[in-house]
Order: structure tokens, then sequence, then C-alpha cells
């Protein structure tokens, strides 16, 4: 009997024991299972293109995003991409505008300068989105990226089947790209991305 509960009490005091120790290990954390934990980094930054519709162009940009990489940290790099391809693109609009070599006809000259009022309306909200980003205010920056789209798709609909197409088709497609990935990358905010 007597070793019966000796037998007893060493189990139950082991059992104890591996308890306190998993109990107080710090690797023994929030995400137990490596399934639960959240993407990061580069594998983060392909699930996020393969939820847009430039997938190729979206993996281009954002890989290799670095190993830690959250959602929050592509929407940044997205939108600092979408400022310097909006600012290249009014570049190339006041160039176009001020070509003293041009012979540009009035309704050209009207097309190019509504293109700079809406280039100057995305680059705006550009900077709009980033300051949002930076204050948590993710509704806000959507709306914000949202507007610049829409302003970069409103210039790349009046230049087509013009002679600027060649000069500012592309550029415009990548402000209208890189505010997409910034709204799908929202989609994949976590709890840390506001921290």
């Amino acid at each position: 009997m007597a070793s019966f509960l000796r037998q007893t009490f060493s189990t139950l005091f082991l059992t104890f024991v591996f308890v306190i120790i998993f109990a107080i290990n710090p690797s023994y954390g929030d995400y137990d299972d490596p399934e639960e934990m959240p993407l990061r980094g580069t594998e983060l930054a392909m699930l996020i293109c393969n939820h847009t519709w430039y997938n190729k162009f979206c993996v281009d940009k954002l890989t290799p995003a670095g190993p830690d990489a959250r959602a929050s940290d592509i929407t940044n790099s997205a939108l600092r991409l979408a400022q310097t391809a909006a600012d290249n693109t009014g570049v190339v609009i006041t160039n176009l505008l001020e070509d003293p070599s041009s012979s540009m006809k009035q309704q050209e000259r009207r097309i190019l300068q509504k293109c700079q009022l809406d280039n100057n309306v995305t680059s705006t909200n550009i900077l709009a989105a980033g300051n949002d980003l930076n204050s948590d205010s993710i509704n806000s920056m959507i709306e914000d990226i949202n507007t610049a789209g829409n302003a970069t798709k409103s210039c790349q609909d009046i230049i087509k089947k013009t002679r600027f197409s060649a000069s500012l088709s592309d550029k415009n497609m990548d402000v209208i790209r890189l505010c997409e990935i910034c709204v799908v990358s929202t989609q994949f905010y976590t709890f840390e991305d506001f921290y």
C-alpha cells in the first residue's frame, strides 16, 4: 500500500512539474499551431497578389518582401510606389504641355490639362492615404486610395486613342494597379498591423 501511495505521489508530482514547465515556457505562446500563425513576408505578399487582378505586376513589385513584412508594411510599400508612379506621370504630363516643339491642338491641350488635374487629385489622395495608414484610419485610407485610382482611371479613359496614350498609359496603369494592391492588402490586416 505504501509503495502504491509513493508511486501515485511521484506520478502526481511529475505531472505537476510538467504542467508548470509548459505553462511558463516562453515558446509556448499564442500561436501553438503553425497554421494559426499569421503569414508574413513573401508568403503574405504572394497571397495578397493572388487576390488582385494584376497578379504578375504585383509579384514583380512586392516580392521579395522582407521576411517579417506584415500586410500594413506591404500597403506602405505599395503606397510609396504609387506615389512615385503618380509623380512620374505628373512630370510626363508637364513636359508634354510645355514642349515648345509640339504643335498641339486646343483639344489635345484640354485632354492633358484634365489629366494634370486628375494626377493632382491622385497625388493628393495617395499622400492622404499614407497619413491615414500611419494614424490607423484604415477606412479613410481605402477611400483615399479608391479616389486616387478613380482619378487616374479618368485620365486613362480620356487619353485612349490619342497620341498621348503611348507616353501615359503604362504610367497610369502602374498607379491603378498599385492602388488596387493597397486596397487588397488591407483585407489581410491582423491585430499586429495596428500596432
